[in-house]
């Protein structure tokens, strides 16, 4: 074994960082494994400039591919397969270490080695996905676009996948929009200042990772949401979700108080929520609870009301029902009127504030 004395900067040690907690905060282990994702192409190439010569020269290509068949580094797959799994996989996120093999931050420091390489890596692995940057050297302070043109549809949202993740978590960039077109896709990025290292932006998660959490929480408890799938699916989705100190005023024979709930979901008192937020956050939980069907918001400024539909005959528990949401609107200091006919509540938002008793009406000519 050889020792070397190697002098890291501060900046070098932050980069190394995931490297250490990996290997237990053996630096050594940390650089050979920097030394390993380096070395991505054939021995034979002596110097860093003709490696990426060689990956420039087409005929070069099935040569290197098949380098990396034998060495086991890479697989062939049949392409059904493939963008079965690829679609299959939609709306989750790469996991950190997936991406750094593909794209390995101790290497990539400026715009145009990523460009270079992401250009490299697709004419290597035959994807023929040209990728273009509006940016010269640095994201830092500026916006900027990135363009992926050509290949197949599936691997290319991939690819633009892989590469924002590595942005937002390397670069401190946000996806702030995408723009899809039958052959291209171009993605706004924008520097996201008050972003930590390492964490994914919230443009990222929109974009790419809408069913993340999904995909996570079913890996970490498979069982209980394979039954709950099965238990929603038999009785086709008539069952109400609901937090235990909820079910439990209600065995008591008390109307629960639901205003923590709102509180929680938006992150501020329930007072500080304007209405035209209120009502969609309103229609979020009460819907995926599960405690009526649907709920229709009109949000005209000035004028607006929602429609609440449900399938309870019992007219006490539709008056509870009432209760319980007056309740809400009551302590967000919301000026209101009530309607309701079987199956269909409204509340109306611009009429003058009135107690409960004065505003609840029952109407059997209620225009729809």
């Amino acid at each position: 074994m050889i020792r070397k004395n190697v002098s890291l900067d501060e900046v070098h040690l932050q980069k190394l960082q995931p490297l250490l907690e990996k290997n237990g905060g053996n630096l050594s282990a940390a650089i050979r494994e920097v030394i390993d994702l380096f070395s991505l192409c054939p021995e034979s190439h002596e110097t860093l400039k003709e490696t990426a010569e060689s990956l420039k020269r087409k005929e070069s290509l099935p040569e290197i591919r098949e380098q990396f068949l034998r060495s086991g580094e890479y697989v062939m797959i049949n392409q059904q397969m493939m963008k079965w799994l690829m679609r299959s996989s939609a709306g989750k996120l790469i996991d950190k270490d997936i991406v750094h093999g593909l794209i390995n931050p101790y290497l990539i420091t400026t715009i145009s080695e990523l460009e270079e390489h992401l250009n490299n890596t697709s004419r290597l692995m035959g994807w023929k996905i040209e990728v273009l940057s509006s940016a010269k050297e640095s994201f830092q302070n500026e916006d900027a676009t990135i363009d992926f043109i050509g290949g197949d549809r599936d691997l290319r949202e991939l690819f633009v996948k892989t590469v924002c993740i590595f942005l937002s978590c390397w670069m401190g960039l946000d996806a702030e929009a995408l723009h899809r077109k039958s052959n291209s896709i171009t993605v706004y990025l924008r520097h996201s200042a008050r972003h930590d290292i390492q964490d994914i932006t919230p443009g990222v998660r929109k974009h790419f990772g809408s069913k993340d959490l999904l995909y996570r929480e079913i890996e970490r408890k498979p069982a209980f949401w394979v039954t709950l799938a099965e238990l929603y699916t038999k009785f086709n989705y008539q069952r109400v979700n609901l937090d235990k100190n909820l079910f439990e005023a209600l065995l008591a024979g008390k109307l629960p108080d639901i205003t923590k709930y709102f509180e929680i979901k938006a992150d501020r008192p329930l007072r500080e929520i304007p209405l035209s937020e209120l009502l969609p956050l309103f229609k979020y939980l009460v819907v995926a609870s599960q405690l009526v069907s649907d709920v229709e918001i009109f949000a005209e400024k000035g004028k607006e009301y929602i429609k609440i539909r449900h399938d309870y005959s019992d007219e006490c528990v539709v008056l509870k029902l009432i209760q319980l949401f007056s309740n809400l609107f009551e302590a967000g200091l919301h000026r209101f009127s009530v309607t309701y006919v079987s199956g269909l509540i409204i509340f109306d938002f611009s009429l003058p504030e009135t107690s409960l008793q004065d505003a609840v009406k029952v109407s059997s000519d209620l225009d729809f």
